[in-house]
């Protein structure tokens, strides 16, 4: 648990002040100044050839934490926070109708009741979307912005008024891959937990044959207690899943959990996650008793995530970060731009994959040329056969869905990463069977509702063409 003492501090926007929500909460002004924070590159030592095997070790492990921020990164904290503060705004802890929206929220949580699309009170609240590819790191963006607004603030007077609370700025949490409503509030308890040090989860573990209702107005109930400012939401795409499952998660009950109570969301999904607001029909448990439902839900910003072109600034940027000058062993023959070129088309300007393909590739080489009957064969940083022989021995489960990906065909790119992770969220017949159904849907180009905006988007370059489907030629590492 990281958290605060409250500083209060007016804002420029008068609006959000006289307001110890609002006041406590501090925001970066400069986009340099933000980006810079956020920005993690290797620290890499000029004698990192000389240094004993073990040490090289250590040092490559620090490709694991580089992080280049995306384009869209700081639009996504200027929105985030921007939702957060005019939220707040909205909920002022000493205003009538916030005491009201909490009696209210505190009798349904005693009477075991839930309100399904229905408001307690306030105006229904701003939701955005998130969505890409596997690998594309919008799950990764959204924490790191998160992450950089402080989560908890400990409050204990205002102006004179005696005001001891926790306030919970924010909270992410998955669905779950089983369309269990308690699973979803165990996952929602948890994440609470992890933030303010509480004990949510084990009660309501202990509540377990109480009602799903109970456990929806719980997870309300500690929403307002905190003074909730904003819900993440991650792996929307399970919601495909739930299609027999009438009491599962959906739109509307995640709705009813926190718009309705003036929590913005943020919605984060793969492009099939995508697909589901666009091939839900009327009368669908998933999304409630009609479309506006979904309307509501897709009522702000939509962000996307693809991935990245061999020519783009993120994508040079990011290579260059994970193959440092002091990491560069030369040889005969070492061409860094055919290398390159090869780099991105194994790891189809995937950040994940590149980052991991990168780490190993460094490792691979650290082992050959500790053997001195190897270190005469000329390998090298930039030797491309080499880098083909490493993925070929440690990328053999996920090829198939890097093939996929290559061919351009996203939706089997997805469900056979999760196949061959053993990971699968989609384990019955009738999911298959929508999964089917959304294959050839393209996912659209999402404005808002009441906004022109459209979604923003790192450049893309579709990738045809597939390889590496046999294995073979092995080598250490």
């Amino acid at each position: 648990m990281f958290m605060i003492e409250a500083e209060y501090r007016q804002h420029l926007d008068e609006n959000l002040n006289n307001n110890p929500l609002t006041e406590a909460l501090r925001v970066e002004l400069q986009k340099n100044d933000f980006i810079r924070k956020i920005t993690i590159n290797s620290n890499i030592q000029s004698n990192f050839w000389s240094l004993p095997m073990i040490y090289q070790t250590t040092q490559l492990r620090q490709l694991t934490d580089v992080h280049i921020p995306l384009p869209q990164t700081w639009n996504m904290y200027n929105k985030f926070i921007g939702l957060i503060l005019y939220s707040y705004s909205q909920r002022n802890p000493f205003s009538r109708d916030t005491m009201l929206l909490r009696t209210e929220i505190a009798d349904r949580l005693r009477n075991g009741t839930f309100e399904r699309g229905i408001p307690v009170g306030l105006t229904t609240a701003p939701s955005v979307l998130v969505s890409g590819d596997s690998g594309t790191g919008k799950t990764t963006t959204i924490r790191t912005v998160l992450r950089q607004i402080p989560q908890v603030i400990q409050h204990t007077s205002y102006k004179g008024k005696h005001f001891v609370t926790k306030q919970l700025t924010w909270i992410s949490f998955d669905l779950p891959p089983n369309g269990a409503p308690k699973a979803m509030a165990a996952n929602f308890f948890r994440a609470v937990d992890m933030a303010l040090g509480t004990s949510y989860a084990t009660e309501w573990d202990a509540r377990q044959k109480e009602s799903v209702d109970k456990h929806l107005s719980g997870m309300q109930q500690v929403a307002v207690e905190h003074n909730l400012g904003m819900a993440h939401v991650d792996e929307l795409q399970f919601m495909l899943a739930y299609i027999k499952s009438p009491n599962s998660p959906s739109l509307q009950i995640l709705e009813s959990l926190f718009n309705k109570i003036g929590v913005p969301i943020v919605q984060s999904c793969t492009a099939e996650g995508v697909a589901l607001f666009d091939t839900l029909v009327i009368g669908d448990h998933r999304i409630g008793a009609d479309m506006t439902t979904v309307r509501r839900m897709l009522n702000d910003r939509a962000f996307k995530f693809l991935n990245h072109d061999i020519e783009s600034d993120y994508f040079i940027q990011l290579f260059d970060t994970l193959f440092p000058e002091g990491l560069i062993n030369a040889g005969r023959g070492s061409d860094r731009v055919t290398f390159r070129n090869k780099f991105h088309e194994l790891s189809c300007g995937l950040p994940a994959i590149m980052i991991r393909l990168a780490l190993l590739h460094h490792e691979t080489l650290v082992n050959l040329l500790s053997k001195p009957e190897i270190q005469s064969k000329n390998y090298h940083t930039y030797d491309v056969a080499l880098l083909v022989r490493v993925y070929k021995n440690q990328f053999s489960l996920i090829d198939p869905a890097l093939v996929q990906y290559r061919r351009g065909n996203k939706q089997a790119y997805e469900s056979t990463i999760r196949a061959e992770t053993n990971n699968t969220k989609y384990s019955n017949g009738e999911a298959k069977d929508q999964r089917r159904e959304v294959a050839d849907i393209a996912p659209k180009v999402i404005k808002s509702i009441d906004s022109p905006n459209p979604m923003l988007s790192v450049s893309d370059r579709p990738m045809v063409g597939d390889f590496l489907q046999g294995f073979g030629d092995d080598v250490d590492g």
